[in-house]
């Protein structure tokens, strides 16, 4: 179905994401000093959830599952794939501050007139893309 090119969208952006994590205060610390991000409420060992603010009005809220689970899944042609792409800055300094920190990151992919991205994942398996920008 091919949308009506003269109506305009109901949707205006993306407000926040929200990823399971099986230890909430462990994905917090991770996100924020692997990300920079600033933690939205006091995180404990008994937290159920944290918000890691991104923008003005775009957050990211890791939220405590009862089983540990992942957002990353396999596409029909077999390849790993997650939900979830970040544009970030200077990815190359990113990339070698990940692989300080001992992050499972994978090598840097040159896509080209798409820009340089590289997978990471979290504390719970969850596969984030990183994205640098148009190039």
């Amino acid at each position: 179905m091919v949308s009506n090119p003269t109506a305009s969208t109901f949707v205006k952006g993306i407000n926040c994401i929200y990823v399971p994590v099986s230890k909430v205060k462990e994905s917090a610390e991770w996100y924020s000093r692997n990300f920079g991000l600033p933690l939205l409420n006091e995180v404990n060992e008994d937290s159920t959830q944290a918000q890691l603010k991104i923008s003005g009005d775009q957050s990211i809220f890791l939220i405590k599952t009862r089983e540990k689970m992942n957002l990353t899944y396999t596409e029909v042609t077999g390849h790993e794939q997650c939900i979830l792409t970040l544009e970030v800055k200077d990815i190359k300094e990113l990339y070698e501050h990940f692989k300080k920190n001992g992050a499972p990151v994978e090598e840097i992919l040159d896509n080209a007139e798409c820009g340089l991205s590289f997978y990471v994942k979290d504390p719970d398996g969850n596969k984030l893309d990183l994205w640098g920008g148009w190039a």
